[in-house]
């Protein structure tokens, strides 16, 4: 957690263009009072070299938040003075408040909406760890149109990006779950030694392995699902009148405007809130139904697939967006809350989706106080249920509807030897093999299901069938046995040989060989002995 006394928040007045729009003291006086300890240093022309350190230096408080202008990110990273004044550029979180007071909003609005904005990247800083090494990669820009020739030289000078990396203590290794390459656009995840890791060069920073991963083991320093649902939760808490609350999740490149970068190309209304991500694949169905628990009314996802920076389309967010999009349908919340957008296609259809939304009623969710969960792909199961209780729907019936990511495992019961093998592919311990003394059980738990497929691929007797599907009511049930068998014991001295049902299958094929299957309910000890004693006979001993 990030200790607040020695952070600072920075506001630069942009040579009074800050100070003439909205009333800098009571910004300041409204962070500082709503978080004890931080201090809020408000200077001029960050834009310039030796500024910012100059005022690091003098008040002793490393910069967490910077509101500035669209200029400053870039030359933070360009400069050597931030070095020299320990700022690590990555560890700052920049509020673009020249283009904010470039809109037409209201001097009210405003002031309430950077209120918002500053704050909500005060709570996901509180998140925030570092970037260590292995989660930086050297880039060089790459030119949006013409091009001057100090933006050509500052193409030249090499910047880091923060891609994500694998923490290996965390993940349970290539043998037992493959998601993170399989579903990786760009294969830039390899295995080795028995666990993954990500080839930075490979890497386009999607980031959908970390919104993927089960077990958290794959870490994205600037985009960990702790800080995107604080800064969500800061973006929707109650501070002002913006009323009703709307995300915008955008990815990155839709914040690129070359021409003008003081126009916010999604400034179409006061109350309309950006969350960018650095791809909308990385957008998480937890995510999405969270924003809405916390109070969220709409959520627009808004896409630039022309000018995506990363070189490749979003392909997983639209069927996560059918399957919350049915979730709701099924807590009486109208599905059109979410729409989805194209950069260039915005004007009209965007203003459309914010009248709709404005028309409507509150959702019932607002009524209640969100759900207290531990952040995860695993709480997801948590965070449905907790809404689930809270709205108490007529509607029953499973949910198949997009992307489930939920599955339900079905066994042909008389195919199945017990071998266990499902459950010893099963990334999530959905299913579970467990025996004792005198039978062994597979075991399901519908809530860890992610309907992967592996336990279908790792059945030898192709008994298992999976359907993706949601059965909201089966998501508090404890696990379930779906297949259960004796175990088979040595006719010569008791122990345990095999499930039954192995015994009896191999009987089968055996027999219809016209093989032997005498020593089938025989131990591996016992068939030693036997085999012993009749090479000493043979041999005469």
């Amino acid at each position: 957690m990030t200790e607040f006394s020695q952070k600072g928040v920075y506001l630069c007045d942009c040579q009074g263009r800050l100070s003439r729009a909205v009333p800098i003291d009571a910004i300041r006086l409204f962070l500082e009072e709503r978080q004890s300890g931080l201090k809020v240093v408000v200077g001029d022309k960050f834009c310039e070299p030796r500024v910012l350190s100059g005022l690091v230096q003098e008040h002793g408080l490393q910069p967490t938040v910077v509101g500035a202008c669209s200029q400053f990110e870039p030359r933070l990273h360009l400069w050597q003075e931030p070095e020299r004044a320990s700022v690590d550029p990555y560890s700052i979180r920049i509020v673009d408040l020249l283009r904010e007071i470039s809109s037409s909003y209201s001097p009210t609005d405003l002031t309430g909406r950077i209120k918002l904005l500053l704050w909500a990247q005060l709570a996901r800083q509180a998140t925030f760890t570092g970037v260590p090494q292995q989660a930086l990669k050297v880039q060089f820009g790459r030119p949006h149109g013409e091009i001057s020739r100090r933006q050509l030289f500052d193409m030249l000078v090499p910047r880091y990006q923060v891609v994500p990396y694998v923490q290996r203590e965390k993940c349970v290794g290539t043998e037992r779950c493959r998601l993170c390459r399989e579903n990786c656009p760009s294969g830039a995840i390899v295995a080795k030694d028995g666990g993954v890791q990500i080839d930075k060069k490979e890497c386009h920073g999607c980031g959908s392995c970390a919104a993927l991963c089960l077990h958290q083991s794959i870490s994205y320093p600037n985009f960990s699902l702790d800080q995107l649902e604080r800064e969500m939760e800061g973006l929707l808490c109650d501070i002002g009148s913006l009323e009703p609350r709307i995300l915008a999740l955008a990815c990155q490149s839709c914040r690129s405007s070359p021409n003008n970068a003081e126009v916010d190309p999604l400034g179409y209304s006061p109350n309309m809130l950006l969350l960018e991500m650095p791809c909308l694949d990385m957008i998480s169905f937890w995510l999405l139904l969270r924003a809405f628990d916390l109070g969220a009314q709409g959520v627009a996802f808004i896409s630039n697939k022309e000018n995506c920076r990363l070189g490749r389309k979003p392909e997983k967010w639209p069927g996560r967006v059918q399957f919350v999009q049915a979730l709701l349908q099924r807590w009486d919340i109208e599905p059109g809350r979410i729409g989805a957008f194209e950069v260039g296609d915005l004007k009209g259809k965007l203003t459309q989706f914010l009248r709709q939304i404005e028309e409507l009623p509150p959702t019932p969710l607002r009524s209640f106080e969100p759900a207290t969960l531990v952040v995860g792909n695993l709480a997801l199961p948590e965070l449905i249920v907790s809404v689930d209780r809270k709205l108490e729907p007529a509607r029953t019936e499973a949910i198949s509807a997009g992307a489930v990511p939920f599955g339900k495992v079905q066994l042909d019961s008389s195919q199945c030897t017990a071998c266990g093998l499902c459950a010893l592919d099963c990334p999530t311990g959905a299913l579970k093999f467990l025996s004792d003394e005198g039978s062994c059980r597979l075991l399901f738990e519908h809530r860890l299901c992610l309907g992967c497929g592996q336990c279908m691929e790792a059945c030898p007797e192709r008994c298992l069938h999976l359907e993706n599907t949601l059965e909201i009511d089966r998501l508090c049930r404890a696990a379930e046995a779906i297949f259960e068998s004796r175990l088979a014991r040595c006719q010569e001295c008791g122990a345990s040989v095999a499930p039954k049902a192995m015994i009896d299958k191999l009987r089968t094929r055996i027999a219809a060989g016209q093989g032997l299957t005498s020593h089938l309910e025989v131990c591996p000890a016992c068939r030693a002995k036997a085999m012993s004693r009749a090479a000493a006979n043979m041999i005469g001993v």
